[in-house]
């Protein structure tokens, strides 16, 4: 069985490519044809896939005037946000695929894709972001056997990035062949390529892998319907599992191990408390929790942005802000919360579907307040973001690159 994730961004905008020069970056394959993979390390052919955006409007949130103050609370008290650049997604003999996911890690992203309906088609591109607005796609990897035609989706990444030794990345989604989820670890090169199809793979109980997070030598790894919380060591060994039904999202820090259930929403400290939370009523829907400090903020689809205080027992709502407004005529499906992100300083970005990219920030307390909203044209389901950019995908229209700049 096999759980569609739609994921996403929106406008077309009329944008030109360039291509960055890195004599350290392999440039000599442009299909490294491996059983289950293929591998793209062919930067000019990997360029047609960015382009540049040209004259884009640049949108200022927050105290604009006192844009080089700090807020009371130390946070940066305003933030302009740019598109600078399109990734479109790749194709496989004329099957485009669709953006699942993205982690930013110091100077990359990784992008990851799956493929909509019955069909199995996944992939992972790494982007260069070290120039603030000439991103570069340095590596790009499709998961199919070319002689069955059977492939695996990705639904999640994380990367272990090491300047001294190879950087690790793990991946999750799920294997046609074995009909299952999974999360596998892969090495990177030094220019932080796929070059390999070598890599340990680790079966999931559950059908599909929905998220995956790496800290201090853990892999905690969600999976959906007949699956739960799995945590790993470095090496793939299993270390604990919780079953958690249509088990969604996951994350870590210094201090907590927070889990989220869907169908309804459901929040989990593992060993610790549970609290049925609402929302997330669609079992097929991705549904994302990320922690900033003590506070756990959950996309819950029909119920908005919630930000719990995890270190409570059990955890309590401190904010929230709803879904967006349903015009007139229009499907309330398309116009929940699907996707959050938060940056060091506060700034949080939310995938509110067909009502935008939504712009708020979280004080020290846990309160959140809108500061805008971004019109892009259409659904946007997933966003990632630091302190330097934004991402945002849609789908089949691939994704749009933000630059961010906190004042």
């Amino acid at each position: 069985m096999k759980k569609i994730l739609i994921l996403g961004i929106t406008i077309i905008l009329m944008v030109t490519g360039c291509k960055k020069n890195n004599n350290q970056i392999n440039n000599s394959s442009d299909k490294i044809v491996s059983p289950n993979m293929l591998i793209n390390n062919n930067l000019n052919s990997l360029s047609k896939r960015i382009s540049l955006a040209k004259n884009a409007p640049a949108y200022v949130f927050g105290d604009t005037a006192k844009k080089t103050m700090k807020a009371g609370n130390g946070m940066t008290s305003s933030v302009t946000i740019q598109l600078i650049a399109a990734l479109y997604p790749p194709e496989y003999n004329g099957e485009v695929l669709q953006a699942s996911h993205v982690r930013i890690v110091d100077q990359y992203a990784f992008v990851t894709y799956n493929t909509q309906g019955p069909r199995y088609l996944g992939g992972v591109d790494v982007v260069d972001i070290s120039s603030p607005y000439a991103p570069e796609l340095v590596s790009s990897v499709l998961f199919i056997n070319v002689e069955t035609n059977k492939g695996r989706d990705v639904s999640s990444v994380d990367v272990k990035l090491s300047p001294s030794a190879k950087s690790i990345l793990w991946i999750t989604g799920s294997d046609e062949t074995l009909d299952s989820a999974f999360v596998e670890r892969y090495e990177l090169n030094s220019s932080n390529q796929f070059e390999s199809d070598q890599s340990v793979n680790f079966s999931l109980k559950g059908y599909v892998g929905t998220d995956v997070r790496y800290y201090n030598d853990k892999v905690y790894v969600t999976s959906g319907t007949g699956g739960g919380l799995t945590i790993l060591d470095s090496q793939m060994k299993e270390l604990n599992f919780m079953n958690i039904e249509n088990a969604r999202s996951v994350d870590v820090n210094k201090d907590f191990e927070i889990a989220l259930g869907g169908n309804p929403g459901h929040l989990y400290n593992p060993g610790v408390w549970d609290k049925e939370i609402g929302g997330s009523s669609d079992p097929g829907a991705k549904s994302i929790l990320r922690l900033f400090n003590k506070f756990a903020l959950v996309a819950l689809g029909e119920e908005g942005l919630k930000c719990y205080d995890v270190s409570s027992t059990p955890s309590t709502v401190i904010s929230a802000l709803p879904r967006p407004a349903v015009p007139e005529g229009a499907s309330s499906n398309d116009y929940v919360t699907n996707g959050v992100s938060v940056s060091d300083n506060g700034w949080v970005y939310i995938a509110n579907g067909a009502g935008g990219l939504d712009i708020a920030k979280i004080n020290t307390g846990g309160q959140l307040t809108w500061m805008g909203n971004i019109k892009l044209g259409a659904s946007v389901n997933f966003v990632e973001a630091n302190a330097n950019y934004t991402f945002v995908a849609r789908g089949v229209l691939g994704l749009k690159i933000l630059k961010v700049t906190e004042n």
